[in-house]
């Protein structure tokens, strides 16, 4: 699922800021990830450029924050981990880095932690490895390797990871269950959360709920968002261009109620039904019941088009608002028609969304300032490369 291939690391120039994005461009032969700091991006007139600015990564990469450290995990010859800070003059900086076998998913466990999850791959384990990497001194501090789930002792599927939210002194983890060697995915008829004590890392339960299919996708994407009350609403995407292959149910949102270990019977929006047969990828909580959301645009899902969501030049994406209270959802004419991304992290500052789009229809890459409230978005930075992977802002 991923290329790339070790290189060492480049230093150049950094324009200095606040904000830190990672920005993937394309080489003759591979693709190339750098992290670069700007002091705005709101600004249609910026350009996010790797030309004489930023580090280059040791290989293509996942990205992760927590507190005032961003992580890259670059998988090539070795599996690093590497934590940036900004100086006093808006530069990055390495804090320390760290290796690994594997970590698929991450999440934020406070300002000091960041949780990654290694997912077992190609079958034959059936262990992942929680992982607790302190963000401050860059290294792991605790591990602990688990099962996500077990249906029974003769269960042979692997459970993939998709998404980590911290509540309550709890962590909640959806996954979906697949065939390790084959990437088959044969039980689409539920959603499933494993449940365990933070920062202890016990197994306490796992929920279920058959009204929607698995929650997440591949990739790192953001499949769980936590409310301003604690509630927490969970993405499932039921679309073959999302890793799946077979559709069963409808793609919707789930609400796990603050504190509680269950999904509520009382919630469940059918996205598909209200977008006219959209599927819903990924989405960011935007604040007051809000979520900007990428879509899926309707009539686009075909089994022979498995992993589609994942092309960044293929454009079968739209942004939407959902408004989980009155269940609607509202497209953003001002977005083009786009393609997806892996590991689709947006920033949320100040009222606004900011999300990397690249479009070939529209002949550009570049970032969009969304406005929940109206459904509107302004043309941000634009973009030299395929995408931005990562958009962070360190205070």
């Amino acid at each position: 699922m991923l290329s790339g291939c070790y290189k060492p690391k480049s230093h150049f120039l950094q324009a200095g800021g606040s904000y830190i994005l990672a920005l993937r461009t394309q080489g003759a032969t591979a693709t190339s990830d750098y992290l670069l700091t700007q002091d705005t991006i709101n600004n249609a007139a910026k350009v996010v450029s790797s030309t004489g600015n930023g580090i280059e990564q040791l290989a293509w990469c996942y990205f992760g924050a927590a507190g005032k450290t961003v992580f890259s995990f670059s998988y090539g010859t070795n599996n690093v981990g590497i934590g940036y800070g900004i100086n006093e003059g808006g530069a990055l900086y390495e804090k320390g880095r760290i290796s690994f076998e594997r970590m698929d998913c991450f999440g934020k466990g406070d300002d000091s932690t960041l949780i990654a999850i290694g997912a077992p791959w190609g079958g034959g384990s059936y262990d992942c490895q929680i992982q607790l990497i302190d963000a401050n001194d860059i290294r792991i501090r605790k591990k602990r390797l688990t099962p996500l789930y077990m249906w029974s002792p003769l269960d042979v599927l692997n459970k993939w990871p998709t998404s980590i939210v911290v509540n309550d002194n709890k962590m909640y983890v959806s996954f979906y269950p697949l065939d390790g060697g084959t990437w088959n995915t044969e039980y689409t008829d539920t959603a499933y959360v494993t449940i365990f004590s933070y920062p202890g890392l016990d197994s306490l339960t796992t929920i279920k709920d058959s009204r929607t299919g698995p929650i997440g996708l591949y990739g790192n994407q953001i499949g769980m968002m936590k409310a301003e009350n604690g509630d927490i609403y969970t993405v499932s995407p039921s679309s073959f261009a999302a890793g799946y292959t077979q559709v069963t149910k409808k793609s919707g949102i789930l609400r796990i109620k603050n504190g509680q270990q269950s999904f509520d019977p009382s919630y469940f929006f059918d996205v598909e039904t209200a977008s006219g047969g959209a599927k819903l990828l990924t989405a960011a909580y935007a604040g007051d019941g809000l979520l900007v959301a990428r879509l899926q645009l309707p009539g686009t899902d075909d089994i022979n088009a498995v992993w589609g969501a994942f092309e960044v030049t293929n454009p079968i994406c739209k942004m939407a608002i959902i408004d989980l209270n009155n269940k609607t959802v509202t497209d953003i004419a001002d977005i083009p028609v786009h393609g997806g991304q892996y590991g689709a992290q947006w920033l949320v500052e100040e009222g606004k969304v900011y999300a990397s789009i690249t479009s070939t229809p529209a002949g550009e890459a570049r970032i969009y300032a969304i406005d929940p409230l109206t459904a509107t978005a302004t043309r941000a930075a634009k973009i030299e490369g395929l995408e931005v992977p990562a958009i962070y802002k360190i205070k």
